[in-house]
């Protein structure tokens, strides 16, 4: 199981946690730069983010699948904010897995969220509910 890579025991089967935090952050950085622009600041908030998707998956594969499908929608489709909203939409995934519901999840967050006008929490909602992984 991939939280076994976050281990800090002293085990010789365990990855250290520096070493996944490295793995992750130079895996992630230069698409993100090269491809969207990000600063240093996106790029961390993106790997924490990837972090929290990675250990509410199954697999570092499984967390892998879900964050180039989001980078590829975040490049291919015209958001605002692509890298704002690449975070934002990790960590829901991240959510979305730890809950194992991808509807109850998008129905607390669209209960809970006062910063977007209700129309366009409406459509982020529709969007999450038909999103292909």
């Amino acid at each position: 199981m991939g939280l076994k890579l976050f281990s800090r025991s002293k085990r010789k089967s365990a990855v250290p946690f520096e070493e996944t935090l490295d793995y992750v952050h130079s895996s992630i950085r230069k698409p993100l730069v090269y491809s969207l622009g990000a600063t240093h600041g996106q790029v961390a908030d993106i790997c924490d983010a990837y972090i929290s998707l990675w250990s509410s998956t199954p697999s570092e594969v499984r967390a892998r699948e879900i964050y180039n499908t989001l980078v590829h929608i975040a490049k291919s489709t015209k958001k605002s904010y692509p890298l704002d909203w690449l975070v934002t939409e990790i960590l829901f995934e991240a959510f979305a897995a730890s809950s194992g519901d991808r509807r109850y999840a998008a129905q607390r967050e669209l209960e809970h969220d006062c910063y977007r006008p209700k129309e366009k929490a409406l459509s982020l909602y529709n969007e999450r509910l038909t999103r292909v992984l």
